[in-house]
């Protein structure tokens, strides 16, 4: 009978993986069994026991094997060959070398042999199970010569039953399916190959270190005596039945390795002979009731009960004095960890000491970095293993649910046919998720606590070849994939695995229809050494969580995030939504990369309709702001680091929106706003304004069912009564009928249409003109009919009526107050806000009296300025100054200078200035009685600095404009020689014009979320500017 089993290696095949050392290996020439003298050539391996010949130095497993013991002689009979004798059969090979065999002398026990059936083969193999290594054989008879086919070394083994008889023995090479005569054979079978798997792997060295240790020879639980089992955050040696009730609690609890299989997970066992199990259950064990302590026959329910109300509850431990104080347990803590007492630190710990917590040193910024700035390399091991484990006093009660039936379930979900699909009774019950064969099977074929459950993926229709399917991704990194053709079902099974993975207080992260639940470790804010375990739920563009420490969850819109920034090397994704700053970590799990893509689908797509764009905090596509923004200028808050930009007068161009734009950089924006719209920064002399109009047009014109809503909802739009207060009736009751993203769109696309004509004068583009180039657009119509037009002309000419704006009676005070809202400025004891009007060319600024309608000061603003919102830092100084003043009035010798002379050349001189309730007066001598300048308080309008290229004597100037007719406009430079003399200066001029200020003009308060805000570090206050976040046009404000 011949027999092959072809396996073929892979480059990475490491000959060391037998465990016997190979003495010599090479190729050899051999006669075939029939005794020709035709030599085949065979890869020959020799090593202490058997001597293998291969098809290839390839194979994995050998044609022959040859046991040495079984070799009664080596002869060598000339011509470079030589003759390997067994007692029934001699092996003929030849070698272009002369080579000498050896012997070896070791003898296998064998635990378990006889006949099995093996799929593809039609006689039965004789297999024998000898230590950690199984032989095939054609025969016992065979076996009983020392010869055989090959071996399989089961330490690269797993044993898994398959169906009553049959089971398969998988390698990493190959899987071999065997039937035995029955199933209770089988049974015997699959027992003995996995404790050959188990003896394969084990080592006796790392038990033998941690016995070594008197108390460590008894289980920490029940006394069995020598454990080989053990809990490495818990710091516990435990015997194997104690160690699987252990496990069953999860890894979240309790870590469990053996002391003989996991050997690799020993890289510091001094931390066990340190403590040994008697000092550690000083603390675990401190006071147990003798009713209620185990012994080595206690049965599994006794063991269950025991160890839960032990480490879950902390029932017998020893209370830390500082219990229930945390910042007293986070600062004992990271003192202690600076020692060597590491059972100090196991009593704090699980106490409730956080062992993330912040140390307070943003060098060493975590206790973990404190140990290892101390050398404390044993604490430093306890902290790792504890870094993700649940506290005892924190461990809640499994949850009353339960659920069961039949699943079809694969262990990879990179499987789409249903063909690797096996159907499996399931089970939720008290938090474990268990599988079964069959619905009356006794044995689990799988288990799972839900607590070690990371997260739930339900997978899109179809996708893993049945029609619904979701994914369990465990913390050891394996992942489960569930399917069924129901939908019911796996909604069920969704909805009852959800509500027990999640805790109670985070019901509503499973309450709707989410793609992906789970708990990620995150940072909030700038402060990213202290990470907290927080639960998620992700579904389309919403995002729900639920941070440590709250019990509400939270809400974020992935269209309205300001920013999306991926840390390749620490696997970390940040969000910045509102002003707040969240950095979500992979921990390079495998469910990372599915959260990070499905948050980045959720940001919005320029190719869908308007609700699926990203959006700014108004419900505007942010390629429409975009758009708009450039165009109409950012007057509030868009000024830069280190100056200001200098906007450009897009509302005036002449032929906005007519003119055409170059066809190829229309093109190539719009597909970067679509693909990043927050991402793309428009500036002046890159981005000409027609073809950033034109942009906004083909957006608006190609946006998917248009802005209102598809071409049906369009249609009562285009055909309304012919009574005009009647139509402006039905526009604002369509309005309001519009989904909300498409309402503000077109609110935000009519408010700028509004802005556009008011500069008819200079833009040639009154409403009419507008109305026929955005009719078409909006409307996605050909322009053959011009009811698309007149419809946005009488929204252009109704706009303040029908969108409900009163833009013009905004003052400076109420747009403080709605900047302040949205930056999400806290209130704060001494802040003055204001709104400043600030002239680039001129270098200077002056705060808006809090009345100013600030519409008005905006369109009568010239290409040098803009309108800033910021603190005002002489406010509180001036009001100090105010409080105490009797007589309104300042006179003083002041530096002066006017707008005569040439080139910008002026020379300052002395005046003696003196200003009262009804003009400012300047004199030349003291002793004059005659002014050589005057001008009425109520024109004046006082700008605080001057130009630096007049060369001021001081940094403390004011630029005084007087308006006293409307064609006689003059520039007085006053110069002090001190801070708190300007700042004297300035409270009288604003007393005199403003006789009660509002000082802050208000701050809210009650702050609301918006966009980010930052301050620049130059000593001279300097106007807000935003930082990797939306910029915020003044109109939007008005609305």
């Amino acid at each position: 009978v011949y027999i092959y089993l072809g396996c073929t290696l892979s480059q990475s095949f490491n000959p060391d993986i037998h465990h016997s050392p190979v003495i010599k290996m090479g190729w050899l020439h051999k006669t075939p069994p029939q005794g020709t003298l035709v030599f085949q050539k065979r890869w020959v391996m020799l090593d202490a026991q058997y001597l293998r010949y291969f098809q290839n130095e390839k194979e994995v497993y050998s044609k022959r094997i040859i046991a040495i013991l079984s070799v009664t002689k080596v002869l060598n009979v000339g011509g470079q060959k030589f003759e390997v004798v067994t007692r029934n059969r001699t092996f003929l090979f030849r070698a272009e070398n002369n080579s000498k065999c050896s012997r070896a002398s070791r003898v296998s026990l064998i635990s378990k042999q006889g006949y099995l059936e093996m799929s593809g083969l039609r006689s039965k193999l004789y297999v024998v199970i000898c230590a950690d290594s199984v032989f095939l054989c054609r025969n016992a008879e065979e076996h009983s010569q020392g010869v055989g086919i090959t071996s399989i070394e089961m330490n690269l083994g797993a044993v898994k039953g398959t169906d009553k008889r049959s089971f398969n023995l998988t390698t990493i090479y190959r899987t071999f399916s065997f039937v035995a005569e029955s199933e209770q054979q089988r049974e015997q079978w699959v027992e003995a190959l996995q404790a050959c798997v188990s003896h394969s792997l084990s080592s006796n060295a790392v038990a033998q270190k941690i016995w070594s240790e008197e108390a460590n020879q008894r289980c920490a639980d029940c006394g069995a005596p020598h454990p080989d089992w053990a809990s490495v955050n818990l710091c516990v040696v435990l015997c194997k039945c104690c160690a699987g009730v252990h496990r069953g609690l999860g890894q979240s609890v309790s870590k469990v390795r053996s002391l003989k299989m996991d050997e690799n997970a020993w890289t510091e066992n001094q931390l066990f002979l340190l403590l040994g199990n008697d000092k550690v259950n000083l603390f675990w064990a401190a006071n147990i009731p003798p009713s209620e302590m185990l012994c080595p026959s206690s049965d599994s329910e006794e063991r269950q009960r025991f160890v839960t109300a032990k480490y879950c509850q902390g029932k017998y431990r020893c209370y830390h004095a500082l219990f229930g104080q945390q910042e007293a347990l986070n600062k004992a803590l990271c003192n202690t960890i600076q020692t060597g007492d590491v059972l100090e630190t196991l009593s704090l710990v699980f106490c409730g000491a956080d062992v993330n917590c912040y140390t307070g040193d943003p060098e060493l910024p975590s206790p973990v970095s404190v140990a290892q700035h101390y050398g404390q390399t044993l604490q430093v091991e306890f902290l790792t293993h504890n870094h993700n484990t649940g506290r005892s006093n924190e461990t809640k009660a499994a949850l009353p649910i339960s659920h069961t039936g039949y699943l079809f379930k694969t262990a990879s979900s990179t499987r789409a046919v249903t063909e690797h699909f096996s159907r499996r009774w399931c089970s939720l019950n008290q938090g474990n998720f268990s599988y079964y064969e069959s619905e009356k099977s006794s044995s689990q074929s799988g288990q799972m606590k839900m607590s070690d459950v990371l997260c739930l993926v339900v997978n899109p229709q179809g996708k893993h070849g049945y029609g619904h399917s979701f994914e369990l991704y465990h913390d050891s990194g394996r992942v489960y994939l569930f399917g069924e053709d129901s939908p019911d079902t796996v909604r069920e099974w969704i909805k009852v695995i959800g509500k027990a993975l999640v805790p109670p207080v985070a019901e509503d992260l499973v309450g709707w229809s989410f793609e992906r639940v789970g708990r990620l470790r995150y940072t909030a804010g700038q402060s990213f050494h202290c990470p907290c375990l927080g639960w998620f739920s992700l579904g389309g563009s919403r995002l729900l969580l639920l941070l440590h420490g709250e019990d509400q969850v939270d809400n974020i819109d992935l269209r309205k995030l300001q920013e999306l920034s991926m840390e390749q090397e620490a696997a970390a994704v940040v969000l910045v939504d509102r002003g707040r700053r969240l950095r979500l970590e992979g921990d390079r799990r495998p469910d990372y990369q599915g959260w990070l893509s499905g948050i980045q689908q959720g940001l919005g797509r320029g190719d869908g309709p308007l609700d699926q764009q990203q959006l700014t905090e108004t419900e505007v596509p942010v390629i429409v702001d975009r758009c708009i923004s450039y165009i109409t200028q950012h007057v509030v808050m868009c000024l830069f680091m280190g100056g200001f930009s200098s906007p450009f007068p897009g509302l005036k161009s002449e032929g906005i929106y007519r003119r055409c734009g170059v066809n190829s950089k229309i093109a190539a924006l719009l597909l970067s706003l679509r693909h990043d719209a927050r991402q793309v920064r428009l500036s002046e002399g890159v981005c000409q304004v027609d073809n950033v109009a034109n942009v906004l047009k083909r957006f608006l014109r190609e946006v998917g069912e248009g802005v209102f809503n598809g071409h049906q909802a369009s249609l009562p739009w285009l055909h309304t009564t012919s009574d005009e207060r009647e139509r402006v009736s039905q526009y604002k009751a369509l309005l309001h009928s519009l989904p909300p993203v498409n309402r503000a769109t077109l609110g935000a696309v009519i408010n700028h249409l509004y802005c556009v004509q008011c500069f008819a004068d200079e833009n040639q583009m009154n409403m009419h003109n507008l109305a026929i180039v955005f009719g078409p657009t909006l409307f996605q119509t050909d322009g053959t009919d011009n009811s698309a037009g007149q419809v946005v002309e009488e929204l252009i000419q109704n706009y303040q009526d029908i969108f409900n704006v009163s833009g013009s009676a905004v003052s400076a005070e109420e747009l403080v107050c709605e900047v302040l809202r949205r930056g999400n400025i806290p209130p704060q004891q001494g802040d003055y806000w204001s709104c400043f009007l600030v002239n680039d060319n001129q270098e200077m600024e002056r705060p808006l009296h809090y009345q100013e309608r600030a519409l008005a000061i905006y369109f009568s603003l010239g290409k040098d300025c803009h309108l800033v919102v910021k603190r005002n830092c002489y406010m509180e100084a001036m009001l100090i100054y105010i409080a105490a003043m009797v007589d309104v009035s300042r006179n003083s010798m002041i530096k002066f200078s006017d707008e005569k002379g040439q080139r910008g050349k002026r020379t300052f001189s002395r005046r003696l200035c003196v200003l009262d309730g009804t003009s400012l007066r300047l004199y030349k001598e003291v002793k004059s009685t005659q002014p050589e300048r005057e001008c009425q308080v109520h024109a004046l309008k006082v700008y605080y600095g001057i130009k630096k290229r007049l060369q001021p004597p001081s940094c403390w100037g004011m630029t005084v404009v007087c308006e006293q007719a409307e064609r006689d406009k003059q520039q007085w430079y006053l110069c002090c020689e001190s801070k708190n003399e300007l700042i004297k200066w300035l409270a009288t001029f604003m007393n005199l014009q403003v006789p009660s200020p509002s000082p802050t003009l208000i701050i809210p308060s009650k702050s609301r979320e918006g966009f980010i805000l930052q301050y620049s570090p130059l000593p001279h206050p300097h106007p807000l500017y935003p930082t990797r976040a939306e910029t915020v046009s003044f109109y939007s404000i008005l609305k």
